[in-house]
């Protein structure tokens, strides 16, 4: 399950994003490949993986840290911008320049470890690590929090995400024998001679910064990256210098953005992932999820080109957790639970919308895969009593004569007779016959909704099966 769930993960957001706008590409529009720009998390070696694009690095010039730097220099969880070109057809694209950066560096404060919490605090900002899923080494054999002996005084470098509760998603922590103090974030309050910084624009300061002068076009709300020779003092930082950070791109380039998303307005047009405003219309399409998903704290990824503005207007919106399963709760503790068969792992940044379930409580469960092939929980509704459960994401496996696919590692069975097939294209959906349906599967890449309108087990046959969003 977790190759296929990885394949998965490397592969759909090519097919689904088409000309790479999982990798700053195109939308969905046709587009078969092109100049692109793509800022996201590595997730594999060899090249590297980014946003599910395949990415030759051999040509690419690399900076580490604005410094000069080699493939060798890149890791699993790094934050990246891509620029070169890419393919849909073959999934791969050719980078030409490749620039990784971490969100800070600096020193563990006194009493910032919370191993129940599983944070750290760094420089005054929380950083939030994810058993399984932050990376915690370079060599990836320690996994947990634990593992990772934390003490207040170490020195660590940060790869991450903001939330929108103020704190940084980590998607790599390591610790390192020498380095300076630096933070990136969204200059707030400006004034002769300091600034707020936050990790969000007009966000709550985490730190004060002194300076002496600025760079031209440090503005209210510019994006900086601060230096300094010692730690903060007080809350306040003094910086030796202060660099305006540059946009992710200009009016008209094709654009990908991964993150979580920390704002949302009431009709679900507006939307800020990792600093970055994304705009959505009646042309936008959804993978994974649909617009009533959309909610602070979910992880996506935007596409599409950028306005006048430095908008993304978003011709496509991919749901990174894809797993979604809807069925009663048992066996709950504040650490999981188990919902169709599954057993979900809660952990301190899964979403409680009603708070924590309890045993027979009908409950949507959101979830991912973990690096060991164990589901994470992302976020959980708890719902009014029904009979029904459904079960969504990627077919691993399908056999369109025998009328089976598996989802999640669990066999489904559908009939001619008894089941009904549909496809949900964009905005409509449409009945199809179930030849039509199985031909239109693609292992590891559809994403697939089954439906038991009276759940008894999942041996019986589904009264439903429905492509998610297929393009």
């Amino acid at each position: 399950m977790r190759d296929l769930i990885r394949t998965f993960k490397t592969v759909s957001a090519v097919l689904l994003v088409t000309t790479l706008a999982a990798c700053g590409g195109g939308g969905g529009n046709g587009d078969t490949g092109g100049a692109t720009v793509s800022q996201g998390v590595i997730t594999a070696k060899g090249s590297i993986f980014v946003n599910g694009i395949e990415f030759s690095t051999t040509n690419a010039t690399i900076r580490i840290d604005d410094n000069p730097g080699a493939e060798s220099d890149l890791k699993e969880g790094m934050m990246v911008r891509v620029r070169g070109t890419a393919d849909d057809s073959s999934r791969r694209g050719v980078a030409t320049r490749v620039e990784a950066w971490d969100a800070l560096e600096g020193r563990i404060d006194d009493n910032g470890v919370d191993p129940v919490a599983k944070t750290i605090t760094v420089m005054g900002q929380q950083v939030k690590i994810e058993d399984n899923i932050t990376r915690l080494n370079d060599d990836n054999n320690v996994k947990i929090f634990a593992g990772a002996n934390f003490q207040p005084g170490d020195l660590v470098e940060v790869n991450g995400f903001p939330d929108d509760n103020g704190g940084l998603r980590a998607t790599r922590v390591v610790k390192k024998s020498s380095g300076e103090f630096e933070i990136k974030g969204f200059v707030v309050n400006l004034g002769a001679s300091s600034f707020g910084l936050s990790l969000l624009p007009g966000g709550t300061p985490s730190l004060t910064v002194n300076f002496s002068t600025l760079p031209a076009g440090v503005a209210e709300g510019s994006f900086v990256e601060v230096k300094a020779l010692t730690a903060p003092s007080a809350g306040v930082l003094t910086a030796t210098r202060i660099e305006l950070e540059d946009r992710i791109g200009v009016a008209g380039e094709k654009v990908e953005v991964e993150g979580i998303v920390t704002s949302v307005d009431a009709n679900v047009t507006t939307l800020v992932i990792n600093g970055q405003t994304v705009l959505i219309n009646s042309s936008t399409v959804f993978e994974g999820g649909v617009r009533d998903d959309i909610a602070p704290g979910v992880k996506l990824e935007a596409e599409g080109p950028l306005n006048a503005a430095g908008a993304i207007v978003a011709t496509k919106i991919s749901f990174r957790s894809n797993i979604k399963i809807e069925a009663d709760a048992s066996l709950t503790s504040a650490s999981g639970l188990t919902v169709l068969g599954k057993q979900v792992a809660i952990i301190p940044t899964t979403r409680l919308d009603d708070g924590l379930p309890v045993d027979g409580d009908h409950i949507e469960v959101r979830a991912m895969e973990n690096r060991d092939g164990g589901l994470v929980a992302t976020r959980i509704k708890i719902l009014n009593p029904s009979s029904r459960a459904f079960l969504q994401g990627p077919v691993t496996a399908f056999n369109g004569t025998a009328g089976t696919m598996t989802i999640v590692d669990t066999p489904i069975s559908t009939s001619v007779a008894a089941t009904e097939f549909r496809i949900d294209s964009d905005s409509s959906e449409q009945a199809v016959t179930s030849a039509v349906f199985f031909t239109r599967l693609i292992t590891n890449v559809t994403v697939v909704k089954v439906r038991w309108n009276s759940f008894t087990s999942t041996a019986e046959v589904v009264d439903q099966a429905e492509i998610e969003l297929d393009d």
